[in-house]
This record gives structure tokens, sequence and C-alpha cells, in this order.
């Protein structure tokens, strides 16, 4: 049953909202664990009845659960809902056709699915025939890299090609034109903005922990939350709320002045290292 067409959504155009995108990676259950053995990585994948929870919240609260896709088409046609949230999933694992597909499908919602184009039908991954049953069903495909490289540790012939190659698998591969792209890692730089924008993309998502006011966002570094492991349902609800949102930015902007003063190898190395006592958890 899909629960989102007996609802009525009240339909605004301010375009002073301020939109909460959210980012999931990958979901497990105790039948179909996760591959992700080390506390960093496995702390990025959420419980499903977590992630059914959080999902049913939105439902039942009249959230509109939007993919970046829509959002864009809303922007313009300056038509949004009162309550929307832009939902994102990164690294096309399979999880996310397994189980997060089912809930998204049960609840009418849409999301973003960002996939590393080398993955592409690899072992722990969706193949080719299960992402164009999502953008059958309404799902976006969006670009996460070719291979999931950190763009600022490569040279510029090596990031047009991440850029560039993955863009052109994934069309070749679902018949249509991509035009999402999200920042592996969400690493950065002003340089590697400009070559997403000169590869074709019209916005890319980046870590950047805030809301996106719809009148002034920036469409080549949209803020998102990220949503780990252990979220309860209180949690994922402040989660949802600027002030809320607007604290943790603070935490967010002290990670980003440590990351550019040891730079991104050290600062990775560090995070792997010492996750357990590290104050970012990024």
């Amino acid at each position: 049953m899909n629960f989102r067409k007996t609802m009525t959504l009240n339909i605004t155009g301010n375009m002073k909202q301020d939109i909460v995108f959210l980012l999931y990676h990958d979901i497990d259950t105790e039948i179909c664990p996760s591959e992700k053995k080390e506390t960093a990585t496995l702390n990025t994948v959420v419980a499903f009845d977590d992630f059914y929870h959080h999902m049913r919240c939105l439902y039942d609260r009249g959230y509109c659960v939007i993919s970046v896709e829509k959002y864009f088409d809303c922007k313009k046609n300056e038509s949004f809902s009162e309550k929307t949230v832009v939902l994102t999933f990164d690294d096309g694992h399979i999880s996310n056709y397994d189980l997060a597909f089912p809930v998204l499908k049960k609840f009418g919602f849409t999301a973003t699915f960002y996939i590393v184009a080398e993955r592409i039908g690899k072992p722990w991954h969706m193949d080719r025939f299960q992402l164009r049953e999502l953008v059958e069903n309404g799902m976006e495909i969006g670009s996460h890299g070719l291979t999931h490289a950190y763009l600022p540790l490569l040279n510029n012939n090596d990031v047009n090609a991440e850029l560039i190659k993955s863009k052109c698998i994934l069309e070749k591969c679902l018949s249509r034109k991509i035009s999402g792209f999200a920042y592996p890692g969400g690493h950065y730089t002003r340089s590697i903005v400009k070559s997403v924008q000169k590869a074709g993309y019209l916005n890319a998502a980046s870590c950047l922990l805030g809301t996106n006011r719809i009148s002034v966002s920036d469409d080549f570094l949209l803020k998102r939350v990220e949503i780990r492991r252990g979220v309860i349902e209180k949690d994922f609800l402040n989660a949802l709320k600027p002030s809320f949102i607007g604290f943790y930015s603070a935490i967010d902007f002290m990670r980003r002045s440590f990351k550019h003063t040891v730079g991104l190898e050290t600062y990775g190395y560090l995070r792997k290292k010492l996750y357990k006592a590290y104050p970012f958890k990024r």
C-alpha cells in the first residue's frame, strides 16, 4: 500500500524555507549484516528497524520526502510542501535496494541514490538492473565518482576522469541524463566544485552539516544531515530542527578547520586510528 496517496499536502511558495537533506549510507539487519567491520565504517550502517522508524516518523508527521531532482523541480516552480525533506543515499550499497527501497515505496517517498560507477554489480553493491528499477519507480540516480577516490588528493586529469567517466557509465546504464553528484567522503576544494560544473552536472551534494535555504543555497555545495548507527526516534526528530542543526554546524566548522590545518591525508589517518576517542566522526 502506498500511504502517501491518502495524504493532503499543503503547498507553499515560501522560498525562505530551510530544507533538510538527509544522508544515509548502508542499512543492515541481523539476517542481512553489512560487510563493514571497522568501527568508523560500521557507524555509517543504520539498523533496518531504526531506518523504518525514521521513515514512519516522517510519514506520520506529514513530511513530503523527495529526491534532489524533485527538490530542484519544486524550486523552479516555487512550490514546496510546508514540510519537505530531501532523502539521499551514498555509495550504492545493495541494502539500499533490498531494505530501503521497499520502505520508500510503502510510504510513497522518493530519494536520490549516489552511485560509485565502478562498483556497479560488484559484491555488496547494486547492479544495473536494480538501478533501472529504482529509476522506473521515481528514484533519482546521481554520481558518487568513478572509484570513490577523494578528489582533493588527485591531479586534475584524474579528477576529470572521476567526474566524466562515472557520468558516462551511469548515463549509458540508465539511458538518461545524470545531473547530480556527491563528493566522495564529502571532500572538495573550490577548483573541484568548478570541475563538477564543467563536467556537466547541475548540482552537487556535500557533507557540510546544515540546512538549505531555498532562495540562497549553493547548488554545488548542498548541505546534508548524516544519519548514523544508533540514532533513535527522538534524536532523529531533533535532526530535522534547524536550531539543533545550527548547534552541530558549529562543531562541523571546527572539524573542517582542523582538517584544513592538518591536511586531508593526516586527518584521514587520525580518524581511522583514533576513532573511538576522536571528536569528529566524519
